[in-house]
């Protein structure tokens, strides 16, 4: 393919990411919002985390635990989050380990298949509130389901975890609003309520009336649906209300009240959950294409003499060095991410040192023809820079994909390859590097 080609299609993919994720924000912006207040409460409640996903997504569950568990913005809280990585659906943690009231998330970056619904359903039955995250346009059956309108895996897994880090930094925001999270049954007065249906399924919908979220038999009422407004007593629906025509609105103003404060903290996350998707759009677009080009051609020349790409990062940046290795193999390329044998990580980093653990690795594995590539948001992890100077003494491919200004890894004047998103927020500027790999990767193509 010529070098006018493939710029082209480089442009163009990056053009259908904007497209993508913009069009997905905007139509998914108020479930979204309504999905992080759900969350906080579950967390304000004692609520675990636990993200589930097969094959190539499962490097997406472990990103979105680290996530939660290990918080990058100074003053958050961690929350309580495990990402079951030895089963390939989730399904034993569920049965073993998640209690009622933990948040299950379902990753899959096509449509989800028939054991990942069973996972959903049975979370669903044990008392979890269930998030699916799926691709190919085909939602998943839960309380929140998402699904990003394409076939490309690598642009659903973008989009994806766009989503996903917004809902770690803005489940954060109803923190800052306790009365929101008060929980509280509904129904469970002497006086039959007013609450909204969210959603439905089978003979019971989920009502939501100021901040409180409750589950009621619908058997008394037909043709339930999500917007309606449900007078209910005792866990039970008894008829639909036109709230324009409520002859008993006034013995209730506080309600009203309250709701009013919770749409105006939900409108304000619906227009961050916009706001940062155009942030990592300005980073696609800095993006320089030319260099992943040349990049992409090199690393392929490398891969074509018998080469292997071996990867590795820390954090967030570990899924994805695992992510990468993942999606080489998958084209047909040897591939290793260091950061899966954590046998010899925790062994080096005991006994000479975390710094050490990936150099000591490459000492061992890295031959001339291979390529090393490092991930580091601020591009001065000492692991990673290290890592980088033994591949560099052994002769291999470096590069490097990094962020803020290129820390340590912009002074290396012998690094090979280098890409910088230029940001110091560590959500966006990942969401940009997943775009630098896929688009390498895209480059590279698959083994013949």
């Amino acid at each position: 393919m010529t070098h006018a080609a493939v710029a082209t299609r480089l442009t163009r993919a990056v053009e259908e990411r904007e497209r993508l994720l913009s069009t997905f924000l905007e139509h998914e912006q108020d479930q979204f919002a309504r999905a992080c207040h759900d969350m906080a409460r579950a967390f304000d409640r004692g609520a675990v985390l636990v993200p589930v996903g097969a094959g190539p997504a499962a490097t997406d569950a472990a990103h979105l635990a680290v996530e939660f568990m290990h918080p990058v913005i100074v003053g958050k809280r961690a929350l309580p989050a495990l990402a079951p990585t030895n089963d390939p659906t989730g399904a034993s943690t569920v049965a073993h380990l998640a209690r009622a009231g933990d948040i299950l998330v379902l990753l899959a970056h096509g449509e989800p298949s028939t054991e990942e619904t069973e996972l959903l359903g049975a979370a669903h039955r044990r008392g979890l509130l269930t998030i699916a995250i799926t691709g190919a346009g085909v939602r998943g059956d839960a309380d929140y389901a998402f699904a990003v309108p394409s076939s490309d895996t690598t642009i659903v897994q973008e989009v994806q975890e766009t989503l996903y880090h917004e809902l770690w930094e803005l489940v954060h925001v109803f923190f800052e609003h306790p009365g929101l999270l008060d929980d509280a049954c509904i129904t469970c007065g002497d006086v039959a309520v007013q609450a909204r249906v969210v959603s439905v399924r089978d003979h019971t919908a989920f009502i939501e009336q100021a901040g409180a979220r409750e589950e009621v038999a619908i058997d008394l009422v037909r043709d339930v649906a999500p917007g309606d407004t449900l007078l209910c007593h005792a866990g039970v629906a008894l008829e639909k209300v036109d709230r324009d025509d409520d002859p008993t609105g006034f013995l209730y103003p506080f309600l009203d009240r309250d709701e009013t404060d919770l749409d105006a903290v939900l409108a304000d996350v619906r227009a961050s959950t916009i706001r940062k998707g155009t942030d990592v759009i300005a980073l696609r677009r800095g993006i320089d294409l030319g260099a992943v080009e040349r990049c992409g051609e090199a690393i392929r020349e490398r891969l074509d003499r018998t080469g292997r790409l071996l990867t590795f990062g820390n954090g967030g940046s570990s899924t994805d060095a695992q992510d990468v290795a993942a999606d080489a193999l998958a084209l047909g390329w040897p591939a290793v991410c260091l950061n899966n044998d954590v046998a010899t990580v925790t062994a080096v980093g005991n006994d000479v040192g975390f710094e050490n653990v990936f150099a000591r690795q490459l000492i061992s594995l890295g031959r001339e023809q291979d390529v090393a590539l490092g991930i580091s948001t601020s591009g001065s992890s000492a692991n990673v820079v290290a890592g980088l100077e033994e591949a560099h003494r052994r002769g291999m491919l470096t590069c490097a994909i990094t962020g803020y200004d290129g820390g340590r890894l912009a002074e290396l004047g012998w690094l090979d390859h280098l890409f910088i998103a230029q940001s110091d927020y560590i959500p966006r500027l990942q969401e940009a590097h997943a775009t630098v790999y896929h688009l390498l990767l895209d480059v590279i193509g698959a083994r013949p």
